[in-house]
């Protein structure tokens, strides 16, 4: 096929970089037909990237078999659920680390887990691989762009990064799912009962709390979506600050929320309190509100569900903006905590709850405390 074909009406030195990204491509053994595909879609300077992320695809889904043991049935329904397409059983779609996969489906198997909760753990590999591609695609890649840019020069940066991204955000990320994962186990409390009834992850009392950016689908008009996606990025930024060093975690961002989790009440809402004079102390940053409860919850999949969490949202909702307000079951657990003043709110009404008394709470003035 003729380049002319493939150069979407560019001219001058626009065409003659076009050209030479082309042979490139060409060169790496990218077919005509993905070439023409991808220049109609404005993706040429992707397809490096793309190569990178890919890597070199020699085995097949018998060869995986054949070379773990795997069932092949149960390999595919953990890919199913991840969202990873199902190719042929005899093509050539997996390189040698995704074998990895293969190995941990054998040995989950083999230590006794149900394959119910093998393809459900493949659900949340998924989430966290769409959540990870985002970010390592849409966030890194935004800033790769340089303004000047030719379409050769983007198409190199972006392979570059694409190559160290697949060379150590395997090793990173365990690092990061050890690191969960003992928080996790810390935070299940194992008793006589659940061991009888074959259950590990049961209910758990902890202190919930949701930090919520006042307003942010009027800012959202305001200020564009690229501000108020900084906006989000900055309340993740000031939470981590917040729970560093203590044994508080950031359970998930959700646009304008977060959502945290401790077993000790008093350190929840000392992390908390921290957040809302972080957030005070910054002209530019939008203000906050903040609801605690504490309560039964469950761990699920990296997440976190059960009453406290609907009523720690709920205690949100109630709060005035630049407040931190808590259930009654909280204020109890610290009416002996010293350095913390109370303002009572009377029993308001939580949607799907019932009447709750609430509290304001803040860090007692040094003269009083």
């Amino acid at each position: 096929m003729s380049d002319d074909a493939l150069l979407g009406g560019l001219e001058g030195e626009a065409a003659e970089v076009r050209r030479r990204l082309i042979a490139e491509l060409r060169a790496a053994g990218h077919d005509e037909a993905a070439l023409v595909d991808a220049a109609a879609r404005g993706r040429l300077a992707l397809l490096p990237a793309e190569r990178a992320i890919r890597g070199n695809a020699t085995l097949s889904t018998a060869d995986m078999v054949r070379e773990t043991g795997v069932d092949p049935d149960l390999l595919e329904r953990v890919m199913q659920a991840a969202g990873v397409a199902i190719p042929r059983r005899d093509e050539a779609a997996w390189t040698t680390r995704d074998v990895g996969l293969a190995r941990l489906v054998c040995g989950l198997l083999d230590a006794g887990i149900d394959p119910a909760a093998i393809v459900n753990l493949g659900r949340t590999l998924g989430d966290l691989g769409a959540r990870l591609g985002a970010a390592a695609i849409v966030d890194l890649g935004s800033g790769l762009a340089r303004e000047g840019d030719d379409e050769l020069e983007l198409a190199h940066r972006l392979a570059r990064a694409s190559e160290q991204t697949g060379q150590h955000l395997v090793d990173a990320l365990g690092s990061v799912l050890r690191d969960r994962g003992i928080e996790q186990l810390l935070a299940i409390e194992l008793d006589a009962g659940a061991i009888a009834e074959g259950r590990l992850a049961g209910a758990t009392v902890v202190t919930v709390a949701f930090a919520d950016v006042v307003g942010f689908t009027r800012l959202g008009e305001e200020l564009g979506a690229e501000r108020l996606e900084g906006v989000a990025s900055q309340l993740a930024t000031l939470g981590s600050a917040v729970v560093a060093g203590t044994t508080v975690r950031i359970v998930k961002t959700i646009g304008d929320a977060l959502l945290l989790l401790g077993q000790h009440p008093r350190e929840v809402v000392d992390v908390v309190l921290a957040l809302q004079d972080a957030a005070e102390a910054d002209p530019e940053f939008p203000r906050l509100r903040c609801g605690v409860a504490t309560g039964d919850a469950v761990p699920r999949s990296g997440d976190w569900f059960g009453p406290a969490i609907n009523r720690a949202s709920r205690v949100c909702s109630t709060a005035r903006p630049d407040s931190v307000v808590v259930d009654d079951v909280t204020r109890d657990l610290l009416e002996d905590e010293d350095g913390l003043d109370w303002r009572p709110l009377g029993r308001l009404r939580l949607k799907g709850i019932g009447r709750v008394a609430l509290h304001r709470v803040r860090h007692a003035a040094a003269d009083d405390a």
